[in-house]
């Protein structure tokens, strides 16, 4: 019955320091969804950044496909859309619920070739550098951008960045920290068992071997669990918010699945490592401390 009672005091100690590893990993694992969720919201948002070339009043078509295709053929180009006088005037329509024919009696629109850049040259400098290139050219009227826009978009977003770093290593700091105490709460759970093994003549590695093989198997254990919650929370929001299947691709998810039960298994290794070494070398007094 005494042996019977250890062994299941064992199993929940197990248990215990598995799912309380599993919720260390869950929280670990928001994080890094949020972290991935704000860099593609950040990519997509920077990369609606750009400026719109206005062509003169009476430009020709060879000097649109000119330009047009000069922009294409650029690093920092991402898309283009060429906006005629008629899709200007339908858009104001559109928005203001006015024709503005009726008002002018002529279209006061000029064509446009709409530029978004990629995300890696939304930098404020960049841009101005890329319209004032293209403002050289004879056909162009002007070049806008909202620079003052750029720049609050370019801060906010750095800002936003800085602080999920921050949390995430602060997180990763924490997550050792607790996952560290509650093994060593198992390997203390076993203090006499390896005191005894060592009297009867078994070498350190011989002790140390199960306990490391064992809160590694509760290290990937741990980290599944924490997967399949993650995977089931993720599916529950999509079903709510399809858009949220686009922030959080599926492959970065899996990705994000497979990190937790590395983590799961490096941590817990090296946390019972140290915990079984210092057990190791402790005197039978000084583990009834």
């Amino acid at each position: 019955m005494k042996k019977k009672r250890k062994g299941l005091h064992i199993v929940n100690a197990r248990v215990t320091a598995t799912v309380s590893v599993s919720l260390v990993l869950i929280i670990l694992g928001i994080v890094a969804l949020m972290a991935i969720a704000a860099g593609n919201v950040t990519k997509e948002i920077k990369e609606n950044l750009g400026f719109n070339i206005i062509f003169v009043e009476e430009v020709s078509p060879s000097d649109v496909d000119y330009i047009t295709e000069f922009v294409k053929r650029q690093p920092y180009t991402k898309s283009t859309e060429l906006i005629t006088p008629e899709q200007g005037r339908e858009r104001w329509k559109e928005e203001t619920g006015e024709d503005v024919m009726d008002v002018l009696g002529v279209n006061p629109f000029a064509a446009e070739l709409a530029v978004k850049v990629n995300a890696g040259h939304s930098k404020t400098s960049q841009l101005l550098a890329y319209a004032d290139a293209v403002r050289k050219h004879p056909a162009v009227e002007d070049v806008s951008m909202h620079a003052e826009m750029a720049d609050s978009i370019n801060d906010n977003l750095n800002s936003i960045t800085l602080v999920l770093a921050v949390v995430g290593c602060a997180l990763l700091f924490i997550s050792f920290v607790l996952i560290n105490n509650t093994i060593r709460l198992t390997v203390y759970s076993r203090r006499f068992i390896i005191h005894t093994m060592k009297l009867v003549g078994a070498t350190d590695g011989f002790i140390r071997r199960p306990l490391i093989m064992a809160n590694i198997i509760n290290g990937v254990l741990a980290g599944v669990g924490a997967s399949v919650v993650l995977a089931l929370l993720l599916y529950y929001i999509t079903g709510f918010d399809p858009s949220v299947s686009n922030i959080v691709p599926a492959a970065d998810a899996l990705m994000v699945y497979a990190a937790l039960v590395v983590a799961g298994v490096l941590i817990c290794g090296i946390a019972s490592l140290i915990a079984a070494n210092r057990y190791l070398r402790i005197d039978y007094d000084d583990m009834f401390d």
